[in-house]
């Protein structure tokens, strides 16, 4: 149970953190206020603390309680932080709330209980998770925390076929979990992996709930929870959630324009796995053509990871070539380019990975069809629909030229990959549609309750907390 206080540790350093400096507090409805800030904070704070604990392998080896003292030291000074700016004023402002919002919120709570008691059937049947798990993941992280000379065999080129040029962000946090706890046990990878789908789904709900409107926040966590490719992808203990929760994280808190804890949710994206690195690049040309005032904060909130990234790559783990490296050596990329059949495969084994997401007669693309229906696009859609469709679009044409140029057999690299791409990939899509939706308070039965506001609330800007106008979600006309 050691494992579980460490990974609640970073949880509560992360959300002290994000509570005082994210800008998440105020927001409308309140418990999408909660929810924004336990999911960010866990985001934030697995992220930093596997930053913490790998620094400190590389810098002071020998000293194995550095990490702790660390985190302690930022402890206190994040709860001096909170207690020194506790009195700040806030002002009541009216908020539309469904009529059926509390049958949607259990229906969520019910949803999330389902899917974790399935889950639960997977971690007694391979508590250990599938291949990638302990052949990449899960042994750096047994390097990491032996400490000494063996740490730096997280990151060797005798890994052949393990990608020890990946980052080290879920490797790092594991092997802080079991430095800290004494125990090498498979309790901390699927804590860990399961964190990350709790906070996905309570930045998605949190952060469409205060964009749009409560009901719709509730209707993307439904549409998550209940994905069979993100619930399978929960308990084999690879990266893909991970990724995907900071993917969708730094794409809410840009839509919410809070553009530095969204360029640090997007730098700790680009720490977890190599296709972070696209989604940095594909965000940042995002924010400076769509956002250009808040770029320059976005940027601001990416330097800090992304100097480690860099470092790692040029200078700790620079004898391995990525992926994409590797692809674009030598002289038979341009037959790959060139190579018809190739694109008819990956086209064919993606549109059956998009059919065989069904479960029964269930599939994950009929609650946004629905709603769609339902619901109509708001007026003013394009504002949040563009900028979030155009990241997923990219980052689908990314992951498909990337599958046209690969050296390796290519039917075994799009079978084997697509289903967690499509983990990766599937709540950005989602946030797409349902940002574009007039939630069911516009449409429906609704009542208005008093929520607390800050008082940047009183001047109706699209950037306050809660909403364009203090009777309303943010944006909506």
């Amino acid at each position: 149970m050691l494992e579980l206080l460490c990974i609640l540790s970073a949880t509560a350093i992360g959300a002290m953190l994000a509570y005082r400096f994210a800008g998440l507090r105020g927001f409308a409805p309140r418990w999408a206020s909660a929810l924004l800030i336990f999911g960010t904070g866990t985001a934030i704070g697995i992220g930093i603390a596997s930053i913490i604990f790998f620094v400190c392998r590389i810098l002071a080896p020998g000293f194995s309680v550095l990490p702790i003292l660390v985190e302690i030291a930022l402890a206190w000074w994040l709860g001096l932080e909170i207690y020194r700016t506790r009195d700040r004023a806030q002002v009541a402002a009216q908020t539309r709330t469904f009529a059926w919002s509390g049958a949607l919120a259990l229906a969520l709570v019910l949803v999330l209980g389902i899917g974790t008691l399935g889950m639960s059937s997977f971690w007694e049947a391979n508590p250990q998770g599938n291949w990638d798990a302990w052949a990449i993941w899960n042994l750096r992280a047994r390097f990491l925390a032996s400490g000494g000379n063996l740490a730096s065999r997280a990151w060797s080129p005798v890994l052949t076929g393990t990608h020890p040029e990946y980052p080290l962000l879920v490797s790092g946090f594991i092997a802080r979990c079991w430095s800290y706890s004494g125990s090498m046990s498979a309790l901390a990878p699927m804590a860990t992996s399961y964190a990350f789908f709790l906070a996905l789904v309570a930045m998605g709900t949190g952060g469409l709930a205060a964009l749009e409107g409560g009901s719709l926040g509730l209707l993307f966590g439904l549409a998550v929870g209940s994905c069979p490719v993100v619930l399978y992808e929960v308990p084999t203990q690879y990266s893909d959630i991970p990724l995907a929760c900071y993917f969708a994280g730094a794409l809410i808190l840009m839509l919410l324009e809070r553009p530095i804890a969204a360029g640090l949710l997007a730098s700790l994206a680009a720490w977890t796995k190599d296709e972070g690195q696209l989604f940095v690049a594909a965000f940042l040309v995002l924010m400076a053509i769509t956002r250009r005032r808040q770029f320059p904060r976005a940027l601001a909130g990416m330097i800090p990871v992304g100097i480690l990234l860099l470092v790692f790559k040029l200078f700790v783990a620079r004898s391995n070539s990525s992926l994409l490296a590797q692809s674009t050596m030598g002289a038979g990329l341009w037959p790959r380019l060139t190579d018809l059949s190739r694109y008819l495969t990956v086209v064919r084994i993606a549109t059956r990975q998009l059919w065989d997401m069904r479960s029964g007669w269930y599939h994950p693309i009929l609650p946004p069809l629905i709603l769609a229906f339902a619901l109509k696009f708001k007026t003013n859609w394009r504002r949040d629909v563009l900028p979030a469709g155009t990241l997923t679009v990219v980052m689908l044409a990314g992951y498909f030229w990337v599958y046209i140029i690969t050296p390796n057999n290519l039917y075994w690299q799009v079978q084997g990959s697509i289903a967690r791409l499509t983990a990766q990939l599937w709540p950005l899509g989602l946030i797409a549609i349902f940002a574009g939706l007039r939630a069911p308070e516009q449409t429906g039965q609704e009542v208005v309750i008093e929520v607390p506001q800050t008082k940047a609330g009183r001047s109706g800007k699209r950037n306050q907390p809660g909403g364009k106008a203090a009777s309303q979600p943010r944006g909506r006309k």
